[in-house]
């Protein structure tokens, strides 16, 4: 009897022992204080190729730029997501202004210039700049032959309109020659080209597709029409700005700013000029013995880059640069008439053409 008794206890103690098994396979745990349920160890993303170390860009870096506000949100963000390490102040005006200022101040702690600065300067600023070649340049589809620019931007020009003053005046504004109606006198804006890269950009412009050939007498010819009906001003930020406030009809601007003072809801119109445009890569460059260099670095790698130009792109339609760049809410270059420029003509004839613009206002004014 005591024998059948043993056997029975140790057949439930095998049957029991089979079980487990079964019972871990099947059951969940409950989650409690003591008995935490497991969750994911979350892995940040890989930081692309062209972005640096968090902790190897630290300090303040300064920021001088013609951005406006919206282009300025959108570097602060991309740079806040890489660098939460850095410390970014900007500082926004024309490429004129802000060029003199670091030239006058010695004690300006400018790290670099982003925006302003075309392919078709020449050595205009290398004085205040040094060179640098950003990691992903073999992205872009325009080169800086010097070596100093980082080119993020396309620059197409437009005529920022506002449309309740030009009903009031029974009038259409497509493009250049209707600039020369005389019920537009004294009530168009345009930025001087000698402190303005808009300003610079449309004399470009005007010279391009209103003469036979560029920089003839015509094009000259229809410029100074022109400065009989305008006023100058040496901000590209005052042409849109008193355009929106309806100081002015009309004004000599750039298309992508227009676009994204649209987007925010500026009660203006962009307008595409009717007789042909021009392109030109726009960029930035490292300000020379900028105090932090590694971020000034850094700085150029990110505007270079798809990802920078894909959310300017978005946020506030600027044409980017990089071949992988995405188009929003802008036109193909190749529905706009488009007029080559010669940038080394540009750049060894910048200073004449400017003396002769200057010549012409005094004339005018």
């Amino acid at each position: 009897m005591k024998e059948q008794r043993n056997m029975k206890k140790l057949l439930i103690t095998l049957m029991a022992l089979m079980m487990l098994p079964l019972a871990a396979c099947g059951a969940k745990t409950p989650a409690g204080p003591e008995t935490p349920a497991e969750t994911p160890v979350e892995t940040s993303a890989e930081r692309p190729s062209y972005v640096r170390g968090e902790d190897e860009v630290t300090g303040k870096i300064t920021v001088y730029t013609t951005m406006e506000e919206t282009q300025q949100e959108a570097l602060k963000t991309i740079w806040n997501k890489y660098y939460p390490n850095s410390q970014i102040e900007i500082q926004a005006d024309s490429v004129g202004t802000l060029a003199t200022r670091i030239r006058g101040d010695e004690s300006s702690d400018a790290d670099v210039v982003i925006g302003g600065l075309f392919a078709a300067d020449g050595t205009t600023y290398h004085d205040i700049l040094q060179p640098y070649t950003a990691v992903n340049d073999k992205e872009q589809l325009y080169h800086d032959k010097s070596g100093y620019y980082t080119y993020y931007d396309v620059q197409v020009m437009s005529l920022v309109v506002n449309p309740e003053l030009r009903k009031e005046l029974g009038i259409e504004i497509n493009g250049y020659e209707d600039l020369l109606n005389p019920k537009l006198e004294g009530k168009i804006i345009l930025a001087a080209p000698d402190a303005s890269s808009s300003g610079w950009r449309q004399l470009q412009t005007m010279l391009a597709v209103m003469g036979d050939k560029f920089d003839d007498e015509k094009g000259w010819s229809y410029v100074e029409k022109l400065m009989k009906n305008a006023f100058s001003t040496t901000s590209s930020k005052d042409v849109y700005n008193l355009v929106i406030n309806g100081e002015y009809v009309v004004g000599l601007s750039y298309e992508s700013t227009v676009a994204a003072l649209i987007k925010d809801g500026a009660p203006v119109e962009n307008i595409y000029i009717e007789e042909g445009n021009t392109a030109m890569a726009g960029g930035a460059a490292i300000v020379k013995n900028a105090p932090n260099l590694t971020a000034a670095q850094a700085m150029m790698d990110l505007l270079a880059s798809t990802e920078f130009q894909d959310m300017r792109a978005k946020e506030s339609s600027g044409r980017g640069s990089n071949g992988k760049s995405i188009l929003v809410d802008l036109p193909k270059e190749d529905t706009l008439n488009m007029v080559e420029l010669d940038f080394d003509y540009l750049a060894t004839n910048k200073a004449s053409m400017i003396e002769k613009w200057n010549t012409l206002w005094a004339k005018t004014h």
